[in-house]
C-alpha cells in the first residue's frame, strides 16, 4: 500500500504548482466523499517507490467556517497522511505560520514545511537561517522554489525521510498567556475521562473548544454531556468577560505574537518597506477607471489569443473529419448505416471536436491570468461593480470560473460563506458563457463576421454579463433576499506563470470537454441523426425534428429564428456545443464546417446569427450545470435557474432581433 502524502497550505502559495512539481502527469481530478470540493490526488516517484500525494484544499486556517477547513482539518485529523507537506510563502511568514501552529498545535508530529517560493522573498530582502528555523519549529524545513524545480528533489528526500521515520522531530507549539495556559489544562483534564482521548490530542480540543469551534462543540457534548459541557462554556463566558472580547480574537492575536517571537529568531534580515513596481501596478490594476480598462483590454486581447492561435487548428480538425467521413463513407453500401455513421457520429461529434484547440487555448489563457496574480485584481475592480448589483466581490471567482465550464462554477460558489450570496451567485451563473457556448459563439461568428469575429464574441460576452449583473440586482431584491456580506481578499504576489502547470492545469480542465464529445455528445449526435431522418428524411416535413421544430417555430419567429435553431436549442440543452452539431445532421453535410458556413449564410442573415449566438449564450443551462445547482441548492433553485434563463433568453432574443430590423431601416 502506497503511503500518503498530504500537501497543505494557504490560497496563492504555489501550492499547485508545487503538486505538479512532485507528481508530474501522474494525476487525477475527482471530488471529495460527500461534496462537491475538487480532489486532486497524483502519484510521485522516488528511488522506485511510489507515494500517493494528496492536494488539500487551500485555507489560511482549520477552523469549521467552511467546507474546505473542515475537510482538510479532518484529512489531518483522522490520520490519513503519513506525511503532511506544510506549503508556506516564504515572503509571508507570518499569515503563513499561523496555519502551520493550527497544524501542529493538533498534535501532529510528520509535517515538512516546503519554504515555497524562496526567490520572491530574496527579492524582497528576505534572509533565512534554515538550520535555525528547523531547530525553532522542531521539523525538517525545505527551501523551495516549485516554478523552477529548486528544492523539490531535496524535499522529497525529507518527505521519505519522514515517512519511514528516520528524521526525529520535536514541533513547537504556540503558548498563550497565563490565564489561558490555565484554562487548557482544566479542560484538558476533564476531557481525559472520556474516549476522545485516545483519538485526539486534547490541548488542541481544549483551544478549540475555547474558541466555540462549532463542530469540536457537538463531538465533545456527545461524549460530555450537556452538564460538563455547560460548566465548560460557562467558564469560557467568564474568560470572554474578562477579556472583553471573544476567546477567538485572544487566541488568534496571542499565537501571531507568539509566531513574531518565533520568526526574529530564525530571520536574519528583514525587507524594507518601499514601494516596488507591483505597488506601482496595482494602483493601475486596482484603478476604479484604469483597472476596468485594463480588465477590458486584457479579456480582449485573450480572445484575440485564442481566436488567432486557435482557428487555424479548428480549421485543420475540420478538415481532417471531413475527410475521414469521405473516406469511410466509401465503404459503408448501405445508406442507412453510413448516415449514421458520417453524418452523425463522425459529422455530429467531429463538428465539436474541431473546437478542442480554442477550448485548450481557452482554459490556457484563464490559468495565465489566474498563475500571473491577476485574476484577483480583476475581483477588486469588479467588485466596485458588483456591489451596485447587491453581489458580493467574491461572486466574481465563481463568475470568472464560469468561462470555462459553469458546473465547476457552480460547486465554486461553496467559498461563499452568506447562503443568499451563494444561492444568488449559482442562479446568475449559467448567464456567463462558458467554454461550450464560445463553440457555437466562434462558429457563428466566423461565419457571419469573420474580420470583426473577436469584437463580435466579446460583445456577446460583455451582453451576458451585464444581463448577470442585472438579474442579481433583480433577484436580490424580488426572489432572493438578505443583506450583504463584506468584501475580503488577498492580493496574491505577481508571478510569472510557469507553462508546466499551465499545460497540465489547462489539460485537465478541458480534458473533460473530449470525455462530453465521447459520450453525452455522441449520444445527442446519434439522437439528432434519427430524429432528423425518420419515419423521413428532414426536408419532406415529415422527420420527428421538423415536427418538434415547427411545433416551436412560432415562438422562435419572434426572435427571427426557424424550426430549425428551435431543434438545435433543444439538443443544445443536452450540451451547447449540439447546437452547431444539430445544424451539420439536419443538413445532412456531417462536419464539414466549410460547408456547412456556406448554408447557413444562405439560410440566415447576420442579424439572425447574432440572436442565434446570444439566445444559445442565455437560455436553459446545460443539464450537468441543472444537476450542479440542484446538488448545491436544491431542486427548488435549479427549477428557478432554468425557468429565469428561459424567459430572459426569449424576452433578450425578441428585443434584439426586432432592435435589429429596426436600426438597419
Amino acid at each position: 500500500m502506497k503511503k500518503v502524502i498530504a500537501l497543505a497550505g494557504n490560497p496563492n502559495v504555489g501550492k499547485t504548482t508545487l503538486f505538479n512539481a512532485l507528481t508530474g502527469l501522474r494525476q487525477h481530478v475527482g471530488n471529495w466523499p460527500g461534496v462537491t470540493v475538487e480532489k486532486k490526488e497524483g502519484i510521485m516517484k522516488y528511488k522506485g517507490r511510489e507515494f500517493l500525494v494528496v492536494d488539500l484544499p487551500g485555507t489560511y486556517s482549520l477552523t469549521a467556517h467552511s467546507v474546505d477547513e473542515l475537510i482538510a482539518r479532518n484529512f489531518i485529523l483522522e490520520g490519513n497522511a503519513d506525511v503532511i507537506v506544510d506549503v508556506v510563502d516564504s515572503s509571508c511568514l507570518m499569515r503563513n505560520l499561523f496555519l502551520t501552529m493550527e497544524i501542529l498545535e493538533m498534535g501532529v508530529k510528520n509535517v515538512v514545511i516546503a519554504l515555497n517560493k524562496i526567490d520572491l522573498a530574496e527579492k524582497k530582502g528576505i534572509k533565512f537561517d534554515f538550520k535555525k528555523m528547523e531547530k525553532v519549529l522542531g521539523i525538517p524545513v525545505v527551501p523551495t522554489n516549485a516554478k523552477d524545480g529548486t528544492g523539490i528533489e531535496e524535499l522529497k528526500k525529507k518527505i521519505v525521510a519522514v515517512a519511514d521515520g528516520k528524521i526525529t522531530v520535536n514541533p513547537v507549539v504556540p503558548v498563550y498567556d497565563d490565564i489561558i495556559e490555565r484554562e487548557i489544562s482544566h479542560i484538558s483534564e476533564i476531557l481525559k475521562e472520556t474516549a476522545l482521548a485516545e483519538r485526539y490530542n486534547l490541548r488542541w480540543l481544549a483551544i478549540k473548544l475555547l474558541t466555540r469551534d462549532e463542530e469540536v462543540i457537538k463531538l465533545v457534548l456527545s461524549h460530555l454531556g450537556h452538564e460538563k459541557m455547560d460548566e465548560i462554556l460557562h467558564h469560557i463566558g467568564e474568560l470572554e468577560g474578562h477579556y472583553k472580547k471573544s476567546l477567538d480574537i485572544i487566541i488568534a492575536n496571542q499565537k501571531y505574537e507568539f509566531i513574531d517571537n518565533l520568526i526574529h529568531q530564525f530571520v536574519t534580515h528583514f525587507a524594507e518597506q518601499k514601494e516596488m513596481l507591483t505597488d506601482q501596478l496595482d494602483r493601475i490594476l486596482t484603478h476604479p477607471v484604469y483597472g476596468m480598462i485594463s480588465l477590458l483590454a486584457i479579456f480582449y486581447l485573450l480572445f484575440k489569443f485564442v481566436f488567432t492561435v486557435g482557428t487555424p487548428l479548428q480549421e485543420s480538425l475540420d478538415s481532417f473529419f471531413g475527410v475521414l467521413g469521405d473516406n469511410i463513407g466509401r465503404y459503408i453500401v448501405n445508406d442507412t448505416l453510413r448516415g449514421l455513421i458520417v453524418d452523425g457520429i463522425i459529422g455530429g461529434v467531429g463538428s465539436v471536436l474541431s473546437f478542442f484547440p480554442l477550448v485548450f487555448l481557452l482554459f490556457v489563457a484563464m490559468s495565465l491570468l489566474e498563475d500571473s496574480g491577476y485574476m484577483a485584481r480583476a475581483a477588486v475592480v469588479m467588485e466596485r461593480i458588483m456591489r451596485k448589483f447587491n453581489l458580493p466581490g467574491k461572486s466574481f471567482i465563481p463568475m470568472i470560473l464560469a468561462f470555462g465550464c459553469n458546473v465547476p462554477a457552480v460547486m465554486a460558489t461553496r467559498a461563499l460563506d452568506d447562503e443568499r450570496d451563494r444561492i444568488l451567485t449559482m442562479i446568475i451563473n449559467p448567464l456567463v458563457p462558458c467554454s461550450a457556448r464560445m463553440v457555437v459563439i466562434t462558429f457563428l461568428a466566423g461565419v457571419f463576421f469573420e474580420r470583426h469575429k473577436a469584437l463580435v464574441a466579446i460583445s456577446i460576452y460583455a451582453i451576458s454579463l451585464g444581463l448577470a449583473l442585472i438579474s442579481a440586482l433583480i433577484l436580490s431584491r424580488f426572489v432572493i433576499k438578505g443583506e450583504e456580506s463584506p468584501f475580503i481578499i488577498e492580493l496574491p504576489d505577481y508571478l510569472i506563470p510557469s507553462w508546466k502547470s499551465v499545460v497540465i492545469h489547462s489539460w485537465e480542465r478541458s480534458k473533460e470537454f473530449l470525455k462530453k464529445a465521447g459520450t453525452v455528445i455522441l449520444a445527442g449526435a446519434v439522437a439528432i441523426w434519427y430524429l432528423s431522418n425518420y419515419p423521413q428524411p428532414v426536408g419532406t416535413g415529415l422527420s420527428y425534428a421538423e415536427i418538434i421544430g415547427r411545433a416551436l417555430e412560432p415562438v422562435t419567429k419572434l426572435m427571427g429564428l426557424d424550426w430549425k435553431a428551435a431543434v438545435s436549442l433543444i439538443f443544445g440543452i443536452i450540451a451547447k456545443e449540439n447546437v452547431i452539431a444539430t445544424y451539420g445532421v439536419i443538413y445532412g453535410i456531417g462536419g464539414n464546417e466549410e460547408a456547412l458556413g456556406v448554408l447557413m449564410r444562405q439560410a440566415m442573415t447576420p442579424l439572425q446569427a447574432f440572436v442565434l449566438s446570444l439566445v444559445t449564450t442565455l437560455y436553459l443551462p446545460c443539464i450537468a450545470t441543472i444537476a450542479a445547482i440542484r446538488a448545491e441548492g436544491g431542486t427548488k433553485w435549479a427549477l428557478v435557474a432554468s425557468l429565469y434563463n428561459l424567459i430572459l433568453a426569449t424576452v433578450i432574443g425578441i428585443l434584439v432581433y426586432h432592435l435589429g430590423l429596426f436600426i438597419m431601416g
